[in-house]
């Protein structure tokens, strides 16, 4: 088994054991991490080819934009991107506060206490994605059912698989849909790229839309749930909070450092020897970093509107999640709103009731009940 040499400095680097047997090496400092997650020598393509160790069954597919690397990579982030752009944010911004009042109001309909799980971090991140995508809406409750096993890793597994290919086939008839009846949504505009061949083959597509699910549906849902949580062990955020609400954005971008729903990032492996901090990685070895880790040991460092960008909770480099303003617009909507209703939210079970996930996809709570 790889070791690392001994020296005076704490280790940045550790062998760690995946909850699979995988061995794997953990980075678990955030310059570190930043610097392994730029380097071009540490692969993601690489990581999914046959034959290299998985860390988890939730790994994306080879052909996930998730597991792409240089120009295939830089080709499906530039299909993409024009949905994440500031005035695209600016456009969805009503849906979300719409979207967020009323699965606030389900919360509050369900008092005087409820599950804020299943009333808000659920549904909110499902419908804003189905909005981008352009699900229709009578579609959404099966979609968000069949979105739900991409990240089961406690069913049966020849289910799931069943599930996941009645997704697939759903797309496949949504983008045939979309074909003849194109609307303004980020699907529609990736068939239009298609048929002017300068898109994407169908094959492409649709892993496409499955990847922005994987990446932006469970991962919000835990940030939610677990920035609520933290809230909710701090009596004075919140009041903070109520008194200045412009604070929300610079407290929410502090709790995602800390409590990141995303802890471990996806693995990579180099095709050549690479020293990091007196540690030679070999070829074939995956190479995660511990974004837990890192970020509690990262550089204070702001923007130019005072929020704190010293964390690798969203990655860095070239496969730095497209969705973080997204997700931060949902984040910062919810919080706001959350503390101006229910001024004396307050936990409704004791933590040792709380049911963790387990594995290495996200982390966070599958209920969190609460009361007011």
């Amino acid at each position: 088994m790889p070791t690392a040499f001994q020296t005076n400095e704490p280790t940045r680097i550790k062998w760690a054991t995946a909850p699979n047997g995988t061995g794997m090496w953990a980075v678990t400092d955030y310059r570190l991490g930043r610097e392994v997650l730029a380097d071009k020598r540490f692969s993601r393509a690489e990581a999914v080819r046959p034959g290299v160790p998985r860390l988890s069954i939730t790994d994306p597919s080879p052909e996930s934009i998730i597991s792409l690397d240089g120009r295939e990579h830089a080709r499906m982030r530039r299909f993409v991107a024009g949905a994440f752009t500031e005035r695209r944010l600016l456009e969805l911004q009503p849906f979300i506060e719409k979207t967020a009042a009323e699965c606030l109001e389900r919360l509050s309909e369900q008092g005087p206490s409820a599950d804020f799980v299943a009333a808000v971090a659920q549904p909110l991140p499902l419908e804003v994605l189905c909005h981008i995508l352009g699900v229709p809406t009578a579609d959404r409750e099966l979609f968000g059912s069949w979105v739900s096993v991409l990240f089961d890793l406690t069913g049966d597994e020849g289910a799931n698989r069943a599930q996941t290919f009645g997704l697939t086939r759903y797309m496949s008839g949504l983008v045939a849909q979309k074909r003849k009846n194109p609307g303004e949504d980020l699907l529609s505009s990736l068939v239009r790229l298609k048929d002017r061949g300068e898109g994407l083959t169908n094959r492409e597509l649709i892993t496409l839309c499955l990847s922005l699910l994987m990446a932006g549906y469970e991962t919000t849902i835990d940030q939610l749930t677990l920035c609520v949580l933290s809230l909710l062990y701090d009596p004075s955020l919140v009041a903070a909070l109520r008194a200045d609400p412009d604070l929300t954005p610079s407290v929410v971008e502090e709790l995602i450092r800390v409590s990141p729903s995303v802890f471990v990032s996806f693995a990579r492996v180099t095709t050549e020897p690479v020293e990091l901090d007196g540690v030679t990685v070999e070829p074939g070895q995956p190479v995660v970093v511990f974004i837990l880790g890192a970020n509690r040991t990262a550089v204070p460092a702001t923007d130019g509107q005072g929020r704190r960008t010293g964390h690798l909770t969203f990655g860095h480099g070239g496969h730095r999640c497209l969705g973080a303003p997204l997700a931060r617009l949902q984040l910062v909507t919810v919080i706001r709103s959350l503390v101006d209703r229910f001024p004396h939210l307050a936990l409704a079970e004791a933590p040792e009731a709380f049911s963790w996930k387990t594995g290495m996809a996200t982390r966070g709570l599958t209920a969190l009940r609460v009361r007011w």
